[in-house]
């Protein structure tokens, strides 16, 4: 039975470990993101994002998805892993199974030399089956 109700996407700043490039030095290097992104605003009240910070070597984002649905479906959950200031340096994307009436964790990282601080705008939700 699902149990999350009212959810809303969120995005935290929560740098948690230093990210480095390989060298050990602070990055920030922007990296090709893809020409298209698959969007359904219908379906966003479905996917909900309740982490975004860095790990050894990049960032990550993470969060739930819910099916109120009576067949399973596949979300496309596509994060931007950007800075401050706006400038997408990256990007992730997770897919999502989610049975009829569950909600699951899903979780979309990326290895990139990132800056300390990062944001993880959600810039594509859709579902793929």
């Amino acid at each position: 039975m699902d149990t999350m109700r009212n959810a809303a996407v969120v995005s935290e700043r929560s740098p948690v470990v230093e990210p480095t490039g390989a060298s050990g030095e602070t990055g920030g290097e922007a990296n090709e993101l893809p020409a298209k992104v698959a969007n359904e605003p219908n379906v966003r009240k479905n996917v909900v994002q309740t982490k975004c910070e860095a790990i050894p070597g990049g960032w990550s984002a993470e969060g739930t998805a819910r099916n109120p649905g009576k067949k399973p479906v596949t979300y496309k959950v596509v994060v931007y892993f950007t800075t401050t200031k706006a400038t997408t340096l990256d990007y992730a994307q997770a897919l999502v199974k989610v049975p009829p009436g569950e909600t699951v964790t899903w979780n979309a990282k990326k290895h990139f030399p990132a800056k300390r601080e990062m944001l993880c705008p959600m810039p594509g939700i859709s579902v793929v089956s």
